[in-house]
C-alpha cells in the first residue's frame, strides 16, 4: 500500500549517552537522577518535537552541570502522542520535567533555561503557570519566579473576539483549543455561531504544522463544499495572542452518539422494537448519504464518528469537523494530517497510507457497530474480524447488518464496499422491517 509520507523518528536515549548522562526507563519516559525535592518544585519544558534535538544539545550540559534530576519523553513518536493528548490532557506539553532540589535552585534554573530557550515554542501545559517561552511551573497562589509581563495575563477571553463574535458558553476545553458557542453580531445579525480555537503549537507534526494549519485547511474545505454538503457554513478566521480562531455557523442539535444512546437506553439491537430500529437506521442512512456527498465533492472526511454527525432540531443530519479531510482531486494537503478518533480510524490511516474513500467506509462500519451495540468501537472491535463477528452476534442479530459491519471493517480496504453499495444494503434491510 502506497504511503503518503515516510518519516524517521529519533530516540532521545543516545543523546543522553552522548552527554554522559545516566538514565533508566520508566514507562514512556527516560529518568535521570532521583526526584525528591523537599520544596516540592517541578518545572515543565514544553517544546515542539522538531525543535527538541537542538534544545537538548544546549540544555543537557546545563542539567548535567547542575546535577538536576529530570525526566524526558523517550522518543519523537511518543512526544507527538504526548503533545496531542494521547496519554491524557494533563500531560500535554510535559516533554521534559525538571526536579530542582530547592526553591533557590528552581529560580536559578528557570532563569538559565529562559535565557537559552527564547527561540523555541511548545503547546500550552494545562493547569500550569507559564514562566517563560517554553517553561511552566505548577500553579500555586504564589510563584517565586520572575514572570515577564507577556505571560502574566490569565488567558481569559475578551468580551468580544474578532470584532464580531461574543463567546457565551464553553462547549469543550482541550489542549489543542477550546470550543465556544457564541453570538455573531456582525451586521446586527445576532445569530448563534461556533468559535473553534487553535492553541499555539498544538498538534505539532514532523512537517512544521500545528493547529493553526489544521484550522486554515478546514476553512478551505468548508468554503469549497458550501451548498453541496450539509455542514455549518464558514464565517471567519482570525488570530489573537498566538491563538487561531475559526468561526462557523452553529448547528442547533445534538451529536448522533447522544441521540443513539437515548434510543438504546443501555440496550442493544436485539432488545429494540421495530420503530426504534427504524429510527436508528434512518439516522445511519442519513450519515451514509452525507458521506456520499462528501466523496462526490472529491474529499475523504477521515474522521467519521458518532460525535461528528449532528442531529439537527428538525431531525435532519449534518456533518462537522473537516480538520483531517483530504482532497482526492487536488491531492491536498500534500501530507495528510494524522490522528483521528480511536476505534473509527482505518488501519491504513494509522499507517500513513495515501487516503482513499475506503477509510470513510471503515469508519461507517465502526459507526454501524456502535449503533447496533451501544459500545464504542475502540472498546468493541477486535483485531481479528471473526472475534468481532462473534461478539456482534451475541448483541445483534446474525445476518445482514452484522455482515455489513464486517465487510466495512475488512483490513484490506479494496475489499470494503462502496458507500453507494453500503447504502443500498442498509436500505433493503430497512424496508423489510415491519
Amino acid at each position: 500500500m502506497e504511503k503518503a509520507f515516510e518519516i524517521s523518528l529519533l530516540s532521545y536515549g543516545p543523546m543522553l549517552q552522548k552527554h554522559g548522562i545516566a538514565y533508566h526507563e520508566v514507562n514512556n519516559m527516560l529518568l535521570h537522577g532521583t526526584p525528591g525535592s523537599t520544596d516540592g518544585w517541578v518545572l515543565y519544558l514544553s517544546v515542539r518535537t522538531l525543535d527538541t534535538v537542538v534544545l537538548l544539545e544546549n540544555l543537557l550540559p546545563l542539567l548535567k552541570e547542575n546535577n538536576t534530576p529530570f525526566s524526558l519523553v523517550k522518543n519523537q513518536l511518543l512526544q507527538y502522542q504526548l503533545n496531542a493528548g494521547a496519554f491524557g490532557e494533563e500531560l500535554v506539553g510535559k516533554v521534559i520535567t525538571l526536579f530542582p532540589k530547592t526553591t533557590q535552585d528552581a529560580v536559578i534554573l528557570a532563569g538559565q533555561i529562559n535565557a537559552l530557550s527564547s527561540n523555541y515554542s511548545g503547546p500550552v501545559v494545562p493547569g500550569a503557570a507559564r514562566i517563560g517561552k517554553i517553561l511552566y511551573a505548577p500553579n500555586p497562589e504564589k510563584l517565586p519566579f520572575h514572570i515577564a509581563a507577556e505571560y502574566r495575563h490569565k488567558g481569559k477571553l475578551p468580551a468580544i473576539l474578532g470584532r464580531y463574535y461574543v463567546p457565551v458558553q464553553m462547549i469543550r476545553s482541550s489542549a489543542k483549543g477550546d470550543i465556544y458557542k457564541g453570538v455573531n453580531i456582525k451586521g446586527c445579525a445576532f445569530n448563534w455561531c461556533l468559535i473553534k480555537q487553535g492553541k499555539p503549537s498544538a498538534l505539532d507534526d514532523h512537517f512544521g504544522r500545528d493547529m493553526k494549519d489544521r484550522l486554515l485547511w478546514q476553512r478551505e474545505v468548508l468554503e469549497d463544499i458550501a451548498g453541496n454538503v450539509p455542514t455549518p457554513r464558514f464565517l471567519d478566521f482570525f488570530e489573537r495572542r498566538d491563538h487561531s480562531y475559526l468561526v462557523m455557523e452553529y448547528a442547533e442539535g445534538e451529536p448522533l452518539g447522544l441521540k443513539v444512546a437515548e434510543v438504546l437506553k443501555g440496550r442493544t439491537w436485539l432488545a429494540l422494537n421495530t420503530e426504534e430500529k427504524k429510527q436508528l437506521l434512518r439516522w445511519y442512512l442519513g450519515a451514509l448519504e452525507i458521506t456520499g456527498k462528501v466523496h462526490q465533492k472529491g474529499y475523504v472526511h477521515r474522521d467519521i464518528s458518532d460525535m461528528n454527525f449532528i442531529i439537527l432540531n428538525d431531525n435532519r443530519l449534518c456533518v462537522i469537523d473537516f480538520e483531517l479531510s483530504y482532497s482526492l482531486t487536488r491531492q491536498k494537503p500534500a501530507v495528510p494530517f494524522v490522528l483521528g478518533t480511536r476505534g473509527y480510524m482505518a488501519p491504513e490511516q494509522v499507517q500513513y497510507a495515501v487516503p482513499s474513500v475506503k477509510e470513510d467506509v471503515y469508519s461507517l462500519g465502526a459507526l454501524l457497530c456502535f449503533i447496533l451495540t451501544g459500545k464504542q468501537p475502540a472498546d468493541f472491535i477486535e483485531a481479528q474480524p471473526q472475534q468481532t463477528m462473534s461478539k456482534l452476534q451475541d448483541l445483534a442479530e446474525p445476518g445482514t447488518l452484522s455482515n455489513i459491519v464486517l465487510k466495512c471493517l475488512d483490513p484490506q480496504r479494496e475489499k470494503r464496499p462502496e458507500v453507494k453499495e453500503l447504502r443500498e444494503q442498509v436500505l433493503d434491510y430497512y424496508c423489510l422491517l415491519n
